[in-house]
């Protein structure tokens, strides 16, 4: 093998891995970098016996910047886990919807416990949750 060509095939392959180093750099950045922590707090629920429903209503906001988070899904749970509604935040960072409250032992644990508010995370957020109250309201 000629100097020539030795040093040739020398800068092609330090040039190789020069680029592989700098592209694994560039995909370890993105790749490793933590979501960001957010921040959920819920509004207190009001629960209708009339007809059997209940509202619940929750703020989503980025926990570093304080910026409310828009586009995200936030589910409402009863605090065993089932489903009372879900909702996408709007540009305020608010989610809200209402759902059917289902009459029963059921509704009397979600009145006397409460209800969870969950966002369950993506690549940018990370997740969070909180508890919230209920309250009756009795109007037909």
């Amino acid at each position: 093998m000629s100097v020539r060509s030795w040093f040739g095939t020398a800068v092609l392959a330090a040039a190789t891995v020069l680029s592989c180093t700098q592209a694994a750099s560039a995909h370890g950045e993105h790749g490793s970098r933590e979501p960001h922590a957010t921040r959920i707090s819920a509004q207190n629920a009001n629960a209708n016996l009339f007809p059997p429903s209940i509202g619940a209503r929750a703020f989503l906001y980025d926990a570093e910047t304080g910026k409310p988070l828009r586009g995200k899904r936030v589910e409402f749970t009863t605090p065993d886990g089932s489903e009372i509604c879900r909702a996408v935040t709007g540009a305020e960072g608010e989610a809200a919807c209402i759902g059917p409250l289902r009459l029963g032992t059921a509704s009397a644990g979600t009145l006397t416990n409460g209800y969870v508010a969950t966002f369950r995370g993506d690549e940018q957020y990370g997740a969070s949750h909180t508890f919230g109250t209920v309250g009756l309201l009795v109007r037909p």
